[in-house]
């Protein structure tokens, strides 16, 4: 292996910063993505919700959510796929610029949205708090799927082609 090939393989630390620059550009470039993805997952919660309702259900109320369901499920696979299709884990996570790319989309993607929809706010009005979770639920979404987006852009072999 020569040392270009290295080089592309396992990104040095110095250029860490650049190359999540780059990353981060490219997610803020694709927003019908990104937009996409952060809206199914409400549609899924919304699923959910009729899901639970499927003891007081008809029939076709049942089929109807099931296909939805599969449909959504089917859905989110598809674009997961699409987003990390050019990602090769194994080379990816060989180097430090790897791991450090999935701890920071660890800690950006997981643990914020996390504690956003844990943060609760004690407010005079059910009404208010609902306002208030929805929106802290709508961050935790934009910013999860914006970081999923991210990792993906950043351990794909073009993005540290782009930015070496």
């Amino acid at each position: 292996m020569s040392t270009s090939d290295s080089s592309t393989a396992a990104p040095s630390l110095h250029a860490l910063w650049p190359r999540w620059r780059c990353a981060l550009g490219e997610v803020w470039q694709r927003k019908l993505t990104w937009l996409l993805l952060a809206v199914a997952l409400p549609v899924w919660l919304a699923l959910d919700y009729q899901w639970a309702g499927i003891p007081l259900a008809k029939t076709w109320q049942v089929l109807v959510v099931t296909i939805a369901g599969v449909l959504l499920l089917a859905a989110a696979g598809y674009a997961l796929r699409v987003v990390f299709r050019r990602v090769f884990w194994g080379a990816a996570l060989r180097s430090a610029y790897g791991w450090l790319t999935v701890l920071a989309w660890l800690a950006v993607g997981v643990w914020v949205p996390y504690k956003l929809l844990w943060l609760v706010f004690p407010l005079s009005t059910i009404a208010a708090e609902a306002v208030s979770a929805a929106i802290r639920f709508a961050l935790a979404d934009v910013l999860a799927t914006g970081a999923l987006l991210w990792v993906a852009a950043a351990l794909a072999p073009h993005a540290v082609e782009k930015a070496a």
